[in-house]
């Protein structure tokens, strides 16, 4: 099945001689998973979701925080209409990190992350900031770019280095999140290659050689929500990519997905996104250019 995963390029954001660039985000469902040219640092100021991140969905909360490289898809959402997701995104150029290098220790996951070859299996970088130590920084750092004062562009190079060493230090205290295999792996990646099928509890608890009960216990605990939540997340990511980048009718996208009662989905979708399906194909196109790159114009 195909879905459109679009291209940022740091031309839209980087202004002419500074290779820094940082906004403050409310997350919608308005942009598409993506890749980009450039590397960014995402921490979650406020509320709940989830981040796409290539084939995985990581639930997420405030004092969450990414490193993600050139290359890596992914898109942030709400984990409900209802529900306020709000993120500062800070990225920067390739080209930065000779400057960079010198403060970066090279025993550091950052370093190889950054700066070699890290494991095939690491795509990106995943913290928590449990007693809020990067709030301030990232707070200062916006206050900065949206106010342009006198030398700002120093202050905030002073702030991006403040958040490559906060992060080497997060490594030696445990908030670097790890991600090692457990026997729940097989079954997510089950979800993910037949998430349109009508797979149930039941049958994937036993691909796992579980009971229904034991399964749906250690999958809430490794993932964070329900099988069927889960499920039901990843179904309506991706009828929003198809909605986005193809001309199928709203219900053969929901057929795609798995969903073959539309009274059903329709309700889903809106739940999940806030709008129909067809109000989200129409507004998507017209929000797709503006979504990663309108900042909030407010000095905070």
């Amino acid at each position: 099945m195909d879905w459109r995963v679009t291209e940022l390029s740091g031309n839209k954001f980087f202004q002419p001689e500074f290779d820094i660039f940082i906004n403050r985000e409310i997350e919608s469902f308005s942009l598409s998973q993506h890749t980009h040219d450039f590397i960014e640092i995402s921490f979650v100021e406020e509320g709940s979701g989830f981040h796409y991140i290539e084939d995985q969905m990581i639930p997420i909360k405030r004092g969450d925080l990414f490193v993600i490289p050139i290359g890596t898809s992914h898109v942030f959402r709400p984990s409900s209409r209802d529900k306020q997701l709000v993120i500062y995104n800070c990225i920067f150029k390739v080209e930065l990190l000779e400057q960079l290098r010198s403060v970066i220790s090279e025993a550091s996951m950052l370093y190889r992350f950054l700066y070699e070859a890290p494991p095939a299996s690491v795509k990106w970088l995943h913290y928590q900031d449990k007693f809020d130590k990067f709030l301030n920084i990232v707070l200062n750092m916006y206050r900065e770019f949206i106010n342009k004062s006198p030398c700002y562009e120093y202050l905030m190079m002073g702030q991006l280095i403040q958040v490559l060493a906060m992060l080497q230090r997060y490594e030696c205290d445990g908030s670097l999140v790890s991600t090692p295999s457990n026997n729940m792996d097989d079954a997510i990646l089950y979800i993910h290659d037949h998430f349109a099928m009508n797979i149930t509890v039941q049958q994937v608890a036993e691909r796992s050689f579980m009971s229904p009960s034991h399964f749906q216990r250690l999958f809430k605990k490794t993932s964070g929500v329900t099988f069927m939540q889960y499920l039901q997340n990843i179904r309506i990511q991706r009828c929003c990519e198809l909605l986005k980048s193809t001309e199928l009718s709203i219900q053969e996208a929901a057929n795609q997905v798995g969903y073959q009662d539309m009274k059903f989905f329709h309700a889903l979708f809106r739940r999940k996104t806030g709008v129909t399906p067809r109000q989200y194909r129409k507004s998507s196109q017209d929000n797709e250019e503006h979504s990663f790159g309108a900042s909030e114009q407010k000095v905070i």
